[in-house]
């Protein structure tokens, strides 16, 4: 039998960031570099599939109506990413509102996973995890809430009623708190550095803060926290943003708080991937944070693990 593609991905994942004035560093080349790293240990040539842009119509399922007009600014734009542009594009840069095209683009790619995963059990889209988007505000480099728009999108057609989402990016997942707060159609798992940014955190469904010093207590708690939900509530679909920036290689300012091996966040989303999985539960990876050259290995590993997982049920 023919293995399926899960693996959703386009070259114009990588955007020219710069071109607009931004200079954090994100590595939007780990798409890129887990596929070429898993061509090569497989032998053939792996591509990603190629997802559709979101429209108005599906960020209207989360978003209002208000904050969608007001992507439109450039300003808004601005505190999105943390710049000082005080109405006024640097010379020579594209208009930041020119970015929400990339955003709809990635964002299209975890809807798309969610939909492989429910076919096939598994699947994975090589970029977006814009966790700190909100309803009507972005924030945190985060646009618009692609994994809320994947949820939204599948229980607005009946493809499932209930979803989990499990958050393990450095940064609490305030966005998808806040969208899903009081929805019991929708359990969120968030953990994440307690001192770290955003300084004021949302409510999840289960927060796990690990403070400075915890990091040796990561895996362990991350076991309870999760393995606590599954016995509770089983859900139709899990969306899996499997943030790297906790790895101790992270640029990421914030880093300092917390640092975990490689070895340790590859047992960290070995775990998610396998407690959904063993019940049968469909998982749909995204990648979230990542601000390193290291950053691909981190997503490799899991990407790698769920891949092969995935093939052989199939």
């Amino acid at each position: 039998m023919r293995k399926p593609n899960i693996l959703v991905h386009s070259p114009r994942y990588n955007t020219d960031m710069s071109a607009f004035g931004i200079t954090t560093p994100f590595a939007l080349d780990r798409g890129q570099l887990v596929l070429d790293a898993l061509s090569r240990e497989m032998k053939r040539k792996l591509r990603g599939l190629k997802a559709r842009p979101l429209t108005a119509t599906d960020l209207r399922l989360v978003h209002t109506p208000e904050y969608l007009a007001e992507l439109a600014k450039p300003d808004v734009w601005s505190e999105i990413f943390g710049l000082q542009y005080h109405k006024k594009i640097p010379a020579g840069k594209r208009p930041l509102p020119g970015l929400l095209d990339d955003f709809r683009l990635k964002s299209g790619g975890t809807l798309l996973a969610a939909r492989l995963a429910l076919r096939f059990g598994a699947a994975a889209n090589l970029g977006a995890g814009y966790h700190h988007a909100h309803a009507d505000r972005g924030g945190g480099y985060c646009a618009i809430n692609d994994i809320a728009i994947a949820i939204r999108w599948l229980q607005k057609r009946g493809l499932c009623k209930t979803a989990l989402v499990v958050d393990v990016d450095y940064h609490q997942g305030d966005g998808t708190a806040s969208i899903f707060a009081g929805d019991q159609s929708v359990v969120t798992l968030s953990i994440f550095s307690k001192e770290a940014w955003p300084q004021e955190k949302k409510k999840s469904t289960v927060d796990i803060p690990i403070r400075v010093g915890e990091s040796s207590k990561y895996i362990e708690r991350l076991r309870a926290g999760l393995d606590k939900v599954l016995v509770d509530f089983k859900p139709d679909i899990c969306i899996f943003v499997q943030g790297s920036d906790p790895y101790e290689k992270d640029v990421n300012t914030n880093s300092r708080y917390m640092k975990l091996t490689l070895e340790q966040l590859k047992e960290r989303d070995e775990y998610v991937i396998n407690a959904c999985m063993d019940k049968g539960i469909p998982i749909a990876l995204c990648f979230a944070g990542g601000y390193s050259p290291d950053s691909w290995r981190v997503h490799y590993n899991a990407v790698n693990h769920l891949l092969r997982r995935t093939w052989k049920m199939t």
